[in-house]
């Protein structure tokens, strides 16, 4: 079976397996250090991502806890809010109601002041206008009533009092 290829031989082999066997050794030699600390420090991110993972998960486990007992308080709190508010209310309201009061009653006293001022205005008023038709009635009465020769004794007596004065 000749095809023009030549034959190899085991030497032919035997050099280039040795050669590669030479090779791998001096790489396996001369890298021995550099890899072990590669696969060391790989095997110590290993760890320390691992470490992370756990202790993510411990966290997320006591996040989720802690939201559960959360969930768990809330129709209490929400219980606990409307009393809450409706406290504040019942204490707005009662504060409103009392200064409602407080300004109904000074009202009150205003109003009675006012009245009181305005009666007695009226009562000086009624005073001062029954006085004055009573003076118009005595005049009227007096006119109606004086005779000539009164008129002339009324003057007479004015012009003697007038006449005696300091």
């Amino acid at each position: 079976m000749e095809h023009g290829a030549p034959h190899a031989t085991i030497a032919d082999l035997l050099w280039p397996a040795l050669n590669f066997l030479l090779f791998a050794a001096l790489l396996a030699r001369a890298l021995r250090g550099p890899i072990r600390e590669y696969f060391r420090e790989r095997a110590e991110r290993l760890r320390d991502g691992l470490e992370a993972g756990r202790r993510a998960q411990r966290e997320a486990e006591a996040l989720r806890a802690e939201i559960e007992r959360d969930i768990a308080g809330l129709p209490a709190l929400r219980e606990r809010l409307k009393a809450d508010l409706r406290a504040a209310a019942e204490q707005q309201r009662n504060a409103l109601i009392e200064g409602a009061r407080r300004v109904a009653d000074r009202l009150r006293n205003d109003a009675r002041v006012l009245a009181d001022q305005e009666a007695a205005s009226a009562r000086v008023a009624l005073k001062g206008e029954v006085v004055g038709e009573a003076v118009r009635e005595a005049m009227a009465l007096v006119r109606a009533a004086a005779r000539p020769e009164d008129q002339e004794r009324f003057v007479r007596d004015f012009v003697q009092a007038a006449g005696t004065v300091p």
